[in-house]
């Protein structure tokens, strides 16, 4: 069945209208906010965010939405307040809860959406946008007309500037505070790490296995990982090389491969991308947003964009972030050119050019560790106020 079906709706009514009573008495005084990222993991900005909550606020009643079965239910067990997706108890902290963070969409027991807009219709729920990741392209779920959030947070101020002219938000919506999981990235000692972490792409994702092993995508990194240049730039200069596709792209991870134990594929139930990120000397991306996060830490990166023009015009819309006049590294084509450029920072001991430290200096005005303090003070000062 449809799970935007009448029936489905329907039903989904009739079991809030049966819990009401019980949710109201149980959790109706205790101003709930309920925090996610896509309902599977705790990696991101909402794992961030909670973690903040459950420590340094822990008079406010959070809960962590999550599956049951997901491989990072002991990153949050100590923390407490975890809620099963699709649980009696997630329903009646939804249409509970004053306050929605989320990473990407609400998790709701009900995937209907015309349940979902009537929860927040009803109960004044708000809707904090904490983001996936810095935007650098025009992504229009994200407008005002589609996502409907109440408060959407932006991680650079350029970012905020766009969103500010093209989303749609009117009234006064947007925060430029940074992003939560920015407060992470210190802590770990860097190492003689290269992280190549591509993200994905629309035409891919749909493909089968068969088909997708001769797409260009799959081709060209496999070739990348494979060059004897990367494996002789990694013996020389005594640098561990790391893969990891993008979680979409996670589901034809067995058709890369490669022969040296310097260089390892790094798949999602494993490895951690903040944990990646944070020990990594040298980036390697081509579109994935974790750019911006690389750059916050003032660790080198290089642009390996062989399909850019097809994904700009197939995968996302254009948007304001220029790579050759904004980005933080060098941007290339071809395989001889990124591998000429790891070997440049290789054997620089992967020292970050002053160009691309002032352009990341401009691009983050707030640069700290404070920014789930900062979500935290707007998300009260918004809706708090008496």
């Amino acid at each position: 069945m449809n799970r935007n079906s009448l029936p489905v709706y329907i039903a989904a009514k009739m079991i809030r209208l049966a819990l009401l009573p019980v949710a109201k008495l149980k959790f109706g005084k205790k101003h709930v906010w309920l925090v996610s990222e896509r309902g599977t993991d705790a990696r991101d900005n909402g794992y961030h965010m909670f973690r903040y909550l459950r420590e340094k606020h822990p008079e406010i009643s959070a809960w962590y939405i999550i599956s049951p079965d997901s491989k990072d239910l002991d990153k949050i067990a100590d923390l407490g307040n975890i809620v099963f997706k699709g649980t009696l108890k997630h329903w009646m902290l939804y249409i509970s809860a004053e306050k929605n963070l989320v990473a990407f969409e609400p998790i709701v027991p009900s995937a209907n959406k015309r349940f979902a807009a009537d929860v927040i219709r009803k109960t004044g729920q708000k809707v904090i946008f904490l983001q996936h990741g810095v935007i650098g392209n025009d992504i229009e779920c994200y407008h005002r007309e589609e996502a409907h959030f109440d408060l959407f947070i932006c991680g650079a101020k350029p970012e905020f500037d766009f969103v500010s002219s093209r989303y749609n938000y009117t009234n006064g919506e947007l925060r430029y505070t940074g992003i939560a999981r920015f407060d992470a990235l210190y802590g770990l000692e860097t190492k003689r790490q290269i992280l190549i972490m591509p993200s994905w792409r629309r035409w891919v994702y749909d493909m089968s296995e068969e088909e997708a092993a001769e797409s260009e995508y799959i081709k060209s990194w496999n070739s990348l990982i494979n060059n004897p240049k990367l494996a002789e730039i990694a013996e020389r200069y005594d640098a561990k090389v790391i893969f990891y596709p993008h979680q979409l792209m996670q589901k034809f991870i067995g058709l890369f491969s490669t022969g040296n134990d310097r260089i390892k594929i790094a798949d999602f139930r494993h490895y951690d991308v903040q944990p990646l990120l944070q020990e990594s000397a040298l980036l390697i991306t081509d579109f994935s947003s974790v750019y911006f996060d690389f750059a916050y830490m003032e660790k080198p990166l290089i642009y390996y964009q062989f399909d850019e023009e097809r994904v700009l015009n197939e995968h996302t819309s254009r948007g304001y972030f220029d790579y050759d006049k904004m980005g933080f590294g060098p941007k290339v084509n071809t395989e001889e050119e990124v591998l000429k450029y790891i070997e440049d920072y290789a054997s620089n001991d992967f020292k970050l050019d002053d160009e691309y430290k002032k352009r990341g200096e401009g691009f983050f005005p707030l640069h700290d560790a404070n920014n789930c303090e900062r979500i935290y003070r707007e998300i009260v000062d918004t809706f708090d106020k008496v």
